[in-house]
């Protein structure tokens, strides 16, 4: 090997994990010794490309924290950054304590805002904080195939809707329009569609902003559905959410009244990217 080639190898070839948080699947890079600034749009948006890429929902970058176990920074598949990820948060939690850079319960922040996890075998609870700006039935829906149900907002905003059957909504053409309608701008908004079955249980399908895509799941969506779906139709906490990635549980904190975010995060594979192909 010639010394450019050593070169090459040391500084081009990243180390990363990839995770997935009951359905949605990230790319993790350790970035305690910072590799990345999180200007790095296009490279993101790159590696996170289905078919040319690894492909993955989203990127988590663990970083240093001085007032906690770690901080974490979280990435759309647009490679733009975005103020929080609820899945991601678990799945970064799941690797923290993996690698022993956190402790089986830990403290972090995402954008300074600080949140807790516990990490139990597969399964991470993520304490989160109630939504904000909860509106019941704002007035957006255009159609008389759903109910509205409301909006809140977690980091990210998202918009509730109640569907007859989750199952057959086409979340691609409905997400999209609701996503870009002029009520939500100019952020825009995660749309989420959800069914009560007959266990009183919540199907649930998110559109992510960012993603620009139906994920198999969103942490944030969850807990904003399983908060107005207490409001609108009184179903008592804990909520549990079926989406097509898994299963995600919503509960309240006695002694905070915060709520926890329960799921399962696996860690399928780790490797190598080269930068210089992106």
């Amino acid at each position: 090997m010639t010394k450019n080639q050593a070169q090459r190898t040391k500084t081009d070839n990243i180390p990363f994990a990839k995770l997935s948080a009951t359905g949605n699947d990230f790319i993790l890079f350790d970035n305690r010794q910072p590799l990345f600034s999180g200007d790095e749009t296009a490279f993101f948006r790159g590696i996170c490309a289905r078919q040319t890429g690894v492909g993955a929902d989203g990127i988590l970058l663990i970083e240093n924290s001085e007032s906690a176990d770690f901080s974490m920074r979280y990435f759309n598949a647009d490679g733009r950054e975005s103020e929080m990820c609820g899945n991601g948060a678990r799945a970064a939690a799941y690797y923290a304590f993996l690698h022993g850079i956190a402790p089986q319960h830990c403290r972090f922040s995402v954008q300074g805002v600080p949140y807790e996890a516990l990490v139990e075998g597969t399964s991470v609870s993520l304490l989160m904080h109630a939504p904000s700006n909860l509106r019941l039935q704002p007035g957006a829906l255009e159609s008389t195939d759903f109910e509205e149900g409301g909006m809140g907002d977690l980091g990210v905003p998202h918009y509730v809707l109640f569907a007859e059957n989750a199952g057959g909504v086409d979340v691609e053409k409905t997400g999209k329009f609701y996503c870009e309608h002029a009520f939500f701008q100019p952020r825009r908004t995660n749309v989420n569609f959800i069914t009560i079955n007959a266990l009183n249980e919540l199907e649930i399908r998110t559109y992510e902003r960012g993603v620009d895509a139906e994920t198999l799941a969103c942490g944030t969506g969850a807990v904003v559905s399983a908060f107005v779906v207490h409001k609108t139709r009184g179903l008592p906490f804990p909520i549990t959410l079926k989406a097509r990635g898994g299963t995600l549980t919503v509960a309240i904190d006695e002694a905070s009244g915060r709520p926890w975010l329960h799921g399962e995060v696996r860690l399928p594979f780790r490797g190598e990217i080269d930068r210089g192909n992106f």
